[in-house]
C-alpha cells in the first residue's frame, strides 16, 4: 500500500506516476472499431493510433512536463489510482520512462532525454474524485465543447452512456446540456442517434466495423439523417421522438427499414455494398427524398445509383434540361479534341449514330414545341 494520499475534491501535487493506471473504459477509445485495450501495451497502441501521442511526447521531451492541469483520478483499494482524465498524458509519460515499451508500441523517442525531463515526469498533480460520475461533467465539458474535443461518435457515446446510466435517478437531457454548456439540440441528436445505432447493433442489423469505407466512422451521417423528416417518416419516428428517447426508438415493424437506411449510409464490407453517401451535402438530403418516394425507392432497392433514383423525385423538365446541357457540353469537348482524331472508321460510325440521335431528339422536341404553341 502506497503512503501517498490524495484528498478528495482538490488538487494534490507530487503523485508518483508509478501509481497511475489507465482507464480501460476511456471514452476517447470509442471509435466503433473494437480497439484493443485489455492491457497496458494495447491501450497505449490504441491511443497512439487515435490521439497523436508523438506530438505530446515531443513536446514533453523538449520542454519537460508542465503540471498546469491535474490528472483526474479515482482511488483503487490497493493504493493505486485510475486516471479518468489524462490517459493520453499518462501514455506519453509511460513511454518516455520506458524505452523498451516504446519500442514494443512502435513509438519513436528522441535519442537522448535530459534528466530534467525525466525528473519532471516522476510526479504529477492529481485531482481525486469520490466516484467516477463526479468527473463526468468536467470531462464532458472539456472534450465535447471545450478545447480538447473528441470526435462526434466518442462525444455521443459519452453523453448517451451518462444519460442511460442516470436517467432512472431523474437525469434529463436538459440537465446534461446545462452541465456541459452545450446546445440542447446537439446533445439530444447525439443521444438519439446512439440509441438507434445500439438498437441496430443489438438486432444484428449493422456493425460499425463492417462499414464499407475505412477510416473514421462518419457518425454525423446518422444523427443528421435522423433529424430530417424524411428519415423519421421512413423509420416511423414521431416528431420530437428524441425529447426523451426510448432505448429502442425504432418500432419492430420498421426494423427492416433501419437496416436499409444504415446500409445506404455506410455500406457493408462483407456484402460488398458501397455507401451511397459520397458527400453529406447533398447526398444525405437526396437519399431522404428517395426514401419517401415510392418509385425512387424501388429504383434504389433495385440497384440504381443515387443520382438515377433521385431523378424520379425531381421535376422531369429540370432532369431533361440538365441531361441536354450535359450532352451539349460533351459534344463541345469532343470538337475541341478533333485534332487528335486519327481517322478511325469505327469512330466515324459513332459520330454518324450521334447525328441520327440528335436528329431524333430535335424532331421530337420541335413536334412537342409545336403542340404547345397551338394550345
Amino acid at each position: 500500500m502506497s503512503e501517498f494520499q490524495a484528498k478528495i475534491g482538490e488538487a494534490t501535487p507530487d503523485c508518483p506516476t508509478s501509481l497511475l493506471d489507465f482507464d480501460y473504459e476511456n471514452p476517447r477509445l470509442t471509435t466503433g472499431d473494437n480497439l484493443s485495450t485489455h492491457d497496458e501495451k494495447n491501450m497505449i497502441c490504441s491511443l497512439r493510433d487515435i490521439a497523436a501521442l508523438d506530438e505530446l511526447i515531443q513536446s514533453i521531451c523538449n520542454n519537460g512536463y508542465f503540471n498546469l492541469e491535474p490528472l483526474i483520478v479515482l482511488a483503487k483499494t490497493d493504493g493505486r489510482f485510475t486516471v479518468l482524465e489524462g490517459n493520453r498524458r499518462l501514455a506519453a509519460i509511460k513511454l518516455i520512462k520506458d524505452r523498451e515499451l516504446a519500442r514494443d508500441c512502435k513509438v519513436s523517442l528522441p535519442a537522448t532525454i535530459s534528466q530534467k525531463v525525466l525528473d519532471s515526469i516522476m510526479h504529477v498533480s492529481v485531482w481525486r474524485v469520490q466516484e467516477k460520475v463526479d468527473a463526468q461533467a468536467f470531462i464532458g465539458f472539456k472534450h465535447i465543447v471545450g478545447p480538447y474535443r473528441w470526435d462526434a461518435y466518442a462525444k455521443a457515446r459519452f453523453v448517451a452512456d451518462w444519460y442511460k446510466k442516470d436517467k432512472s435517478n431523474g437525469l434529463t437531457i436538459e440537465s446534461i446540456t446545462r452541465q456541459l454548456g452545450d446546445d440542447n439540440d446537439t446533445i439530444r441528436a447525439y443521444i438519439g442517434a446512439v440509441l438507434v445505432l445500439e438498437q441496430a447493433e443489438n438486432e444484428r442489423l449493422f456493425e460499425i466495423k463492417d462499414r464499407y469505407n475505412r477510416g473514421r466512422f462518419a457518425f454525423s451521417h446518422l444523427y443528421t439523417a435522423l433529424g430530417r423528416k424524411e428519415y423519421q417518416e421512413f423509420l416511423g419516428l414521431a416528431k420530437g421522438w428524441n425529447q426523451a428517447p426510448d432505448e429502442q426508438p425504432v418500432n419492430q415493424k420498421k426494423i427492416s427499414q433501419l437496416k436499409e437506411v444504415l446500409t445506404y449510409l455506410y455500406g457493408s464490407k462483407k456484402d460488398d455494398e458501397p455507401s451511397l453517401i459520397k458527400s453529406q451535402n447533398p447526398d444525405l438530403k437526396n437519399l431522404g427524398e428517395i426514401l419517401v418516394h415510392p418509385v425512387a425507392l424501388e429504383k434504389i432497392r433495385g440497384g440504381a445509383d443515387l443520382k438515377t433514383a433521385h431523378n424520379e423525385v425531381r421535376d422531369g423538365g429540370a432532369v431533361f434540361s440538365e441531361a441536354l446541357v450535359q450532352a451539349s457540353l460533351k459534344i463541345d469537348a469532343s470538337i475541341a479534341l478533333l485534332a487528335k482524331y486519327d481517322g478511325s472508321s469505327s469512330l466515324l460510325s459513332v459520330a454518324t449514330e450521334l447525328v441520327e440521335k440528335s436528329e431524333t431528339l430535335l424532331m421530337t422536341m420541335l413536334r412537342k414545341h409545336g403542340k404547345s404553341e397551338n394550345k
